[in-house]
């Protein structure tokens, strides 16, 4: 075996690279490890992407600039577009705020007008009712047997219904007898309506004190207690209407009832002097109008008149000779009228009635007024006449004794003489005259209407 055939043959080194150089007749060789190689490569790669990253640069930098300051205002156009629509909201909702609160303060404003309104209302009401109530009867017993009038006495505890502690006092009557009770069918309207309902329903404040608490309870808003305030003066204008209709009706059923027993007993209109008040006057201040609500401007209106008139009525009442002049039983021996005179036996007239009972026995005024003569008076005898204002006076004759004196004021009922038989008498009684004018008329339609009212 040869020696070439014993050794391998030569091989190129792995672990080094030779780089030859050669110039002319001279030739220089390097030596380089493989990772020398890589990391001179990486350098040009990395010398050449940034040269390349440079030019690219140079050449489209406005275009990247551009394109990056339009990216920059998208992004600060929508941010300012989302901070526009937050204000927005923002100023919708202090809006919204600001309108609620106008509107509550409106709602308060309407609801404290309307509670003055009511107040200046139930004053006039009130006036209205105490001028009804005021004269009661004067001294005339058969007043008595008129029917009460039923909104009296719903003004006479007004109590403190309040909204708060310094407001929502008693508008109206507080009578139970008045309460209103909002039907199915009542529906919301705004409160410058006349008619006004509450849309809330009147809940469980059916009397002052549940509607106080109610108020107080922590958890209601305040549109609530607004409502429940509402609801309030619903019920206190509902009940000024109803007292004001039942004072104007039961007004109208007095005047009507004594117009006609004053017509049926013949006696004149016109309201007696002694009737009139002294010491009175004050200029004259017409009762103000409610733009409102003219309807309750008509019936105040109507029902003052007709109270003004029962007043008249009541003032004048025990002025009118409509009692009986003797007190229990009576029996007339001689109508007014024509008749043959009892001494002379020929006709005369005779310009009242006699009536009869026991001798002593006590005669009584048959209204109010002012005696205007006192003692014997010809024919009459021992007589007493009295003047009831308005034309009207009244002769008793005959007594046995007189009572009473000149100048004196009596009441209705009091005794002012003794049946007796002086003068021109043929035995004990008493003579009766109604004068209307100095004129002598029938008293029977007088004496009638007693004996009618007559307990």
């Amino acid at each position: 075996m040869s020696i070439r055939e014993r050794y391998p043959s030569p091989q190129l080194p792995q672990s080094h690279y030779f780089v030859s150089i050669a110039r002319g007749q001279s030739m220089r060789t390097f030596t380089a490890r493989p990772w020398t190689l890589w990391a001179a490569g990486a350098v040009f790669a990395a010398t050449f992407a940034w040269g390349a990253g440079a030019t690219a640069y140079i050449a489209f930098r406005d275009d990247m600039l551009s394109a990056y300051l339009a990216r920059q205002s998208d992004m600060q156009s929508a941010y300012e577009d989302r901070l526009a629509d937050a204000r927005t909201a923002l100023d919708k909702v202090a809006s919204r705020q600001l309108l609620d609160q106008n509107s509550f303060e409106g709602k308060l404003h309407e609801l404290l007008s309307r509670q003055a309104l009511l107040e200046q209302r139930g004053a006039m009401v009130a006036q209205i009712a105490e001028q009804a109530s005021a004269h009661g009867g004067g001294g005339a017993p058969e007043l008595r047997q008129h029917p009460k009038l039923a909104a009296m006495s719903a003004f006479t505890n007004l109590k403190d219904s309040g909204a708060s502690s310094s407001s929502a006092k008693a508008y109206a009557p507080m009578d139970s007898t008045l309460e209103i009770t909002p039907g199915p069918n009542d529906k919301p309207r705004p409160l410058d309506e006349p008619q006004r309902h509450s849309s809330l329903e009147p809940a469980k404040a059916t009397n002052s004190a549940d509607f106080l608490a109610t108020l107080d309870d922590a958890s209601m808003s305040p549109a609530g207690r607004l409502g429940l305030i509402a609801i309030s003066l619903d019920r206190s204008e509902r009940k000024q209407e109803l007292a004001l209709q039942a004072l104007d009706e039961a007004a109208k059923k007095f005047n009507q009832r004594w117009k006609a027993i004053i017509a049926k007993a013949q006696l004149p209109m016109d309201e007696p002097t002694g009737s009139i008040p002294k010491g009175v006057g004050g200029p004259f201040i017409p009762l103000g109008k409610d733009a409102a609500d003219p309807e309750f401007d008509k019936n105040l209106s109507r029902a003052s008149l007709d109270v003004a008139q029962m007043e008249r009525l009541k003032k004048a009442l025990p002025y009118m000779p409509i009692r009986e002049p003797l007190f229990g039983d009576m029996r007339e021996t001689s109508p007014f009228g024509y008749r043959t005179d009892p001494f002379l036996g020929r006709p005369s007239l005779h310009p009242g009635v006699d009536l009869v009972q026991a001798y002593g026995a006590e005669i009584h005024a048959t209204a109010a007024g002012k005696i205007v003569h006192a003692g014997p008076l010809g024919g009459y005898g021992n007589c007493v006449e009295i003047d009831h204002g308005g034309g009207i006076a009244t002769r008793y004759g005959h007594m046995s004794q007189v009572l009473v004196a000149e100048g004196d004021n009596v009441k209705a009922g009091d005794a002012i003489g003794l049946i007796g038989s002086t003068g021109r008498s043929t035995g004990p009684h008493l003579h009766y005259e109604v004068r209307i004018d100095g004129a002598p008329v029938d008293p029977a339609p007088a004496l009638d209407v007693a004996a009618a009212l007559k307990p």
